[in-house]
């Protein structure tokens, strides 16, 4: 039992993304390869700017989890490339998990019109609005049924 229990608690490690291999990166040369170069040596990039297309991303992440805890991040590879106008490779960046920036969340809520009614005032409210004559001629009768035939 105890055995079971201690192999319960070891860490999940898992990685997410891809990041090159050190000598596919220290073999760009900025000013001289083009992005069909750049990508034949280290491939297609995890994700593009998001308003710039001329910066590619290679992002790798590894979480570590311990039973039923939420993962956290051990390790962060992020690897920048930046082509200039003419398409060839400007700059090289890269990024660890140090550099990375904490977001707060803003959890406030949004006022919406109306009225807010309890199931009772809803309960009363629709009493009598269902199976009437009136009701079941007036455009809008989902199911059609209740009228003259």
């Amino acid at each position: 039992m105890a055995s079971i229990a201690l192999a319960a608690c070891q860490p999940v490690v898992r990685t997410h993304g891809f990041m090159p291999a050190t000598d596919e990166i220290a073999q760009l040369r900025p000013g001289e390869q083009t992005r069909e170069d750049v990508r034949a040596i280290l491939g297609a990039p995890s994700t593009t700017g998001t308003f710039e297309t001329d910066t590619w991303y290679y992002i790798q992440r590894r979480t570590s989890t311990i039973a039923f805890y939420s993962a956290d991040v051990t390790e962060q590879d992020v690897l920048g490339l930046r082509f200039g106008d003419d398409g060839r490779l400007a700059d090289i960046v890269r990024f660890g998990l140090d550099d990375g920036r904490t977001i707060s969340y803003v959890d406030r809520v949004t006022p919406t019109s109306g009225n807010e009614l309890t199931v009772l005032e809803q309960f009363v409210g629709n009493i009598g609005r269902f199976n009437s004559e009136d009701s079941a001629n007036r455009p809008g009768n989902p199911s059609g049924m209740g009228g003259r035939r």
